[in-house]
């Protein structure tokens, strides 16, 4: 989590002000997100893939073999925005506000 602090260490002047408050509070908070629907969807993907394995038509395996696919793009759609938000954002910010973002 250090890592990706030390990546945001910008300081927002100006109308912008108001993202350093954000950006204090919104790191721990989609961290959490992150970790809670990151466990659940993993056991839900769990179930599923038994679920899969014990299905004895094929309509149950192609249903169960949606539903893990799915799971398994929320998860990554889930990571991508943390990402997005928490290294990607502040320097597209610093990049069209030059003098805000410092």
């Amino acid at each position: 989590m250090q890592i990706f602090m030390s990546l945001m260490n910008y300081t927002y002047l100006g109308g912008l002000s108001w993202l350093e408050d954000v950006y204090n509070v919104l790191p721990p908070i989609l961290y959490t997100i992150l970790a809670v629907v990151g466990g659940a969807g993993s056991v839900y993907a769990i179930v599923l893939g038994v679920n899969l394995a014990k299905s004895d038509s094929d309509d149950k395996r192609k249903t169960a073999s949606a539903r893990i696919k799915n799971t398994i793009i929320g998860v990554v759609v889930l990571l991508v925005l943390v990402l997005f938000i928490n290294i990607i954002l502040p320097e597209i910010l610093h990049a069209v506000y030059p003098d805000m973002v410092v």
